[in-house]
């Protein structure tokens, strides 16, 4: 291949993606430009990882939703990160808080956690939250009020679902970020939400949800589908994807 066509291939395919190709080299070494976009990309990164919700964002959607705002048994950011499973399960006493201040036995329990990525969360949410309530509206599915968790992790969505009696649990969570994107948002959505919902194969996820991916308004109208045939299934994880 001439290397007319060669460069114009990897400008085609670098295009496609935001993988690192066609980047060159100097030597044995990336070029100063590339390492610089590598250094910048890493950095955006672990400022996700740490980031957290802000007052104002928690404090606007309370407002305008009515949501629940809880923490996690982890104290903060370091011990979130540093000790997973205390992102896991709610504080002690906000479970009290969710089984008495949320309503009961509907088909939805929608949680809000900040995850690896509060920043994922501030970006898609409020473009996906009200999708999902029209299409739930459409559709016929009941949901409860949605609680807001800090320092929260996948299982913790279960948990909530649980203590509201929802038939689903929908967590929608920031994912850890990667070079090429650090606002990420993915939603778990696992049918009968209890004590012994530890393996990953009980939920369903919508990944990959983000201006880049997925757009929070597209993703919401599909995730409100998923959770139709869910309710029509009454399996998630890959009991569902064995049914469809």
């Amino acid at each position: 291949m001439s290397d007319e066509k060669s460069s114009a291939a990897i400008k085609k395919l670098r295009a496609l993606t935001p993988a690192r190709i066609g980047v060159g080299r100097a030597g044995t070494r990336p070029r100063t430009s590339t390492l610089i976009d590598f250094w910048a990309d890493h950095a955006e990164a672990k400022d996700a990882v740490k980031s957290d919700l802000s007052p104002q964002f928690i404090d606007a959607f309370c407002r305008e939703y009515q949501a629940l705002s809880v923490h996690s048994s982890a104290a903060n950011r370091d011990d979130f990160v540093l000790f997973p499973p205390r992102g896991k399960k709610l504080k002690t006493e906000d479970q009290e808080l969710v089984r008495t201040g949320i309503e009961q036995d509907r088909d939805v329990a929608v949680i809000i956690s900040d995850g690896l990525s509060a920043r994922a969360v501030e970006e898609n949410v409020p473009d996906l939250y009200p999708m999902l309530l029209d299409g739930f509206a459409s559709a016929g599915v009941s949901s409860c009020r949605p609680v807001i968790v800090r320092f929260g992790r996948v299982a913790v969505g279960d948990q909530i679902g649980y203590l509201a009696g929802a038939k689903i649990a929908l967590n929608l969570i920031g994912e850890r970020p990667g070079l090429s994107c650090a606002s990420g948002l993915s939603a778990y959505i696992t049918y009968n939400p209890n004590p012994a919902t530890t393996i990953s194969s009980d939920r369903t996820v919508v990944s990959n949800i983000h201006e880049g991916g997925t757009p929070p308004v597209e993703a919401g109208a599909f995730i409100v589908k998923v959770i139709e045939r869910i309710l029509e299934l009454k399996v998630s994880g890959v009991k569902l994807q064995a049914m469809s």
